[in-house]
This record gives structure tokens, C-alpha cells and sequence, in this order.
């Protein structure tokens, strides 16, 4: 299955979305890290997630989750101004964080 990198902007409402978006995302199959070379992951910048879906469609569907979840979950809207999905192939990392992973055979 591919894998897809979400970016988006969330519109400033008091409580603050973020937290609980992050919660909202980890649960609907996106992440905020990223493999890299070396059995290093590297954390995304914020508002930047990857995932792995069957296609664009189900990743776009994801992430609208993500955003309902959140609004239902804070009980008040939760608007995301703007949002993009791109199919990841190939990168190149430069990240203030990393973590490394012991792969398995």
C-alpha cells in the first residue's frame, strides 16, 4: 500500500485543537514520524503526518476523520483552513529529532 504525507492548518479556537488532532491522528492510522536510512526515525515538522492507505482516497477520508473526531471529541468546530495529501515515494530528511529502532529480521 502507498504511503501518503498530509500537511494542513488548523484555525486557532480556544481550547487549543492541536493535542487532541494528534491523539485524533494516531488513531486513524497517521503517524508524525518518518523512516529514514540507518534505523532512524525522523519527527515531521508540525502539521506534517504520514500514513499508509490503500489510496489517496482513503488517506483523504482519514484525515477528514481525524478532523471530525477531534471536533467531536472537544465539542466545538475544528476547522482545518486548508489541507494537502501528496503519495510519498522517495525524501530527504533533516529533523531536530530522531529515533533509532532496532529492525528485526
Amino acid at each position: 500500500m502507498p504511503t501518503y504525507i498530509a500537511c494542513y492548518d488548523l484555525k486557532e479556537t480556544n481550547p487549543d485543537p492541536y493535542p487532541t488532532f494528534m491523539t485524533q491522528a494516531i488513531a486513524h492510522d497517521w503517524e508524525y514520524w518518518i523512516e529514514g536510512s540507518r534505523n532512524a526515525s525522523y519527527r515531521l515538522p508540525n502539521t506534517t503526518l504520514r500514513g499508509v492507505f490503500a489510496d489517496m482516497a482513503a488517506a483523504v477520508a482519514a484525515l477528514e476523520n481525524v478532523r471530525s473526531w477531534t471536533e467531536f471529541d472537544m465539542k466545538c468546530t475544528v476547522t482545518m483552513s486548508k489541507w494537502i495529501i501528496v503519495e510519498y515515494s522517495d525524501a530527504r530528511f533533516a529533523s531536530d529529532e530522531r529515533h533509532h529502532v532496532e529492525r528485526r529480521p
